[in-house]
């Protein structure tokens, strides 16, 4: 009778178990591409600036060195 019990609580709470894992599954998969994708948008930034500053510094080395 154990056996029974335990195959219709098998029977009645794996398929939502099982729906609720590949829920969590796919909202962390979904989740993890956006994240990467502002990732990667934030570097690609951060790139940029890092660029403009090095050039804004170098034409002031060399406008000072001018002026010397």
């Amino acid at each position: 009778m154990d056996s029974d019990v335990l195959t219709s609580l098998a029977y009645t709470w794996a398929p939502i178990l099982m729906m609720i894992g590949f829920w969590l599954f796919f909202m962390k998969k979904l989740g993890g591409t956006r994240q990467a994708k502002y990732m990667e948008r934030s570097i690609a930034f951060m790139d940029r600036q890092e660029e403009l500053l090095e050039r804004i510094a170098t034409a002031i080395e060399r406008r000072n060195a001018r002026g010397e």
